[in-house]
């Protein structure tokens, strides 16, 4: 394990929770030696966040980083969560509160491989993004692969709705805002409903208190960072894929877990317009490409709105009519079952499946 740092105060901390979790550290000066040895794991200390991460590895289609950074700082420092998504870094530890999760997310990286998580995000407000993550998931159970929907917008209304699973019972994010440490993946497994195959995380679909006026006394309350870790840590254990339906204003630590971004766009000007100004704040950290969705604006077809949003083509998706029809009543999974449908999500799926070979085994082991 390598920790690039300059400051005393984070190589005793860090070499403390090494030695918990059972890992060789080697401590390096500059972000620039780290990054010559190739880590799978890069602990960068939050005293070099300004100098960035030279020459650090970049990929160009859907596949893992190649090194993992994990920004390291202490409670005292202000804008660590700022240098971290400005470096494109997959996770913050401030210590030492977060010196229980290090040294489990360490030793659990010794051990065995981690599974795939996926985001899917809008382009643009309506692009279906929500609709396209719940195919996925179901296509890729249908496939056999061990498969968790997130949904990445905890206080959004819920993917329960759209899959007519707000009954089914087991854990939603209200249940997990406040967890601190280390989730168990196969504890975590069995508490989460499960869907025509996958497992599925749903914000809440109707307030608790109030199903007939639909507001609740009290507000929603997003998980804070350090839960949003745990959960994702928890899916890759215990997961081949983890589809994260994506929230561009509010999926935060979500988005920085992603291993690959699927960008939904509206196949006409302005939406596409608006992908490609999203596409350019996320940055490059992550493989993108964009799902096409019709129906196409004049003199576009796919692969020139996907060119103009900036992204590879991944693929187009038909224009589906009566969505919000299927929606309100529980059966999106539903209309997702169609030949032109699933054409397009086995196709996505299909890309995945190389990569998911390895993660495969190791979700196997954990749920075991």
């Amino acid at each position: 394990m390598i920790l690039a740092t300059g400051s005393q105060r984070l190589r005793d901390e860090v070499a403390r929770i090494a030695a918990a979790a059972g890992i060789t550290l080697e401590v390096l000066p500059t972000a620039a030696a780290a990054l010559t040895r190739n880590p799978e794991v890069l602990l960068l200390g939050s005293d070099l966040a300004a100098s960035g991460l030279p020459g650090r590895r970049q990929h160009s289609r859907l596949d893992p980083r190649g090194s993992e950074t994990i920004l390291v700082g202490t409670g005292q420092e202000a804008g660590l969560w700022q240098d971290a998504a400005r470096l494109e870094a997959a996770r913050v530890a401030v210590l030492p509160d977060a010196s229980a999760w290090l040294a489990e997310f360490l030793s659990r990286r010794r051990s065995h491989a981690s599974g795939f998580v996926l985001g899917v995000i809008g382009g643009s407000g309506g692009a279906g993004a929500s609709t396209l993550s719940c195919w996925l998931a179901h296509e890729a159970a249908e496939q056999g692969m061990s498969t968790l929907l997130v949904d990445g917008d905890p206080c959004g209304g819920g993917l329960d709705t759209s899959l007519g699973s707000s009954e089914v019972p087991g854990v939603r994010w209200p249940d997990l805002a406040d967890v601190r440490g280390a989730l168990n993946p196969v504890q975590f497994v069995s508490a989460l409903p499960h869907v025509s195959g996958f497992a599925l995380l749903s914000g809440v679909a109707e307030p608790a208190d109030s199903a007939e006026t639909g507001y609740s006394e009290e507000p929603s309350v997003d998980p804070n960072p350090e839960s949003s870790r745990a959960v994702m840590d928890a899916a890759r254990a215990a997961f081949t894929l983890t589809i994260v339906d994506c929230a561009s204003t509010r999926s935060g630590q979500l988005l920085l877990s992603c291993d690959a971004l699927l960008v939904v766009v509206l196949g006409r000007l302005r939406p596409v317009l608006a992908a490609r100004s999203l596409h350019r704040s996320l940055g490059t950290g992550v493989p993108k490409a964009a799902v096409i969705r019709g129906p196409l604006g004049d003199g576009l077809d796919d692969a020139r709105a996907a060119d103009s949003a900036g992204l590879p083509l991944a693929g187009y998706l038909p224009h589906a009519r009566n969505l919000e029809h299927a929606e309100a009543r529980g059966l999106l999974l539903e209309r997702g079952r169609r030949r032109n449908i699933r054409r397009v999500t086995g196709q996505l799926v299909g890309r995945l499946a190389p990569e998911l070979a390895g993660p495969a085994a190791a979700a196997a082991e954990a749920r075991s």
